[in-house]
């Protein structure tokens, strides 16, 4: 064989044995702790994934405009959790998302108990812009939320006439 064709052969085991490798760093069941841990690490979503989770947003609109108060308050209560993945999956957006919570969730809370349709529909709106201008200040202006003219979610009740009760006593 020539010299170069050996050249080229070695050339190819080596990006073999880097890309096995690399291949075996991803592997959640194999490697030390650090490794399956860093593995782990690497699949976890993103806040584009997070984010999709928040069509409870929307429900939270349809729901309280449809009387389903209950249902309203539960998806509200949902979102912080939601965003809890994100806060532990990309910790340096944690203070920006608890910012959200704090700003919006938590009032949009509040007057969802009240059942004050106005307050909500100001505190709703101002939500929006808050999703809508952290988008704009992470560099996502294209992601920019509008209320559909339908429930994403449209399996739901959004008409049921409930009550804001969230942690009921299931019926037996």
């Amino acid at each position: 064989m020539t010299k170069r064709l050996w050249a080229w052969l070695i050339l190819l085991g080596l990006v073999g044995v880097v890309v096995f490798a690399q291949q075996a760093q991803k592997d959640i069941f194999k490697g030390r702790t650090s490794q399956r841990l860093d593995a782990l690490a690497f699949i976890q979503p993103g806040l584009g994934s997070v984010m999709i989770d928040g069509n409870r947003f929307t429900d939270v609109y349809f729901a309280a405009h449809g009387g389903n108060w209950g249902l309203a308050q539960y998806q509200v209560k949902e979102m912080p959790e939601i965003q809890e993945v994100g806060e532990i999956t990309r910790p340096q957006k944690a203070p920006m998302l608890k910012a959200f919570e704090q700003t919006h969730l938590l009032p949009l809370a509040k007057v969802i108990e009240k059942k004050d349709l106005t307050a909500f529909d100001q505190a709703f709106n101002s939500a929006i812009q808050g999703c809508n201008g952290c988008h704009v200040a992470n560099g996502y202006s294209f992601i920019n939320y509008k209320l559909p003219k339908t429930p994403v979610e449209a399996y739901l009740n959004f008409n049921l006439h409930t009550e804001p009760k969230y942690g009921e006593t299931p019926q037996k």
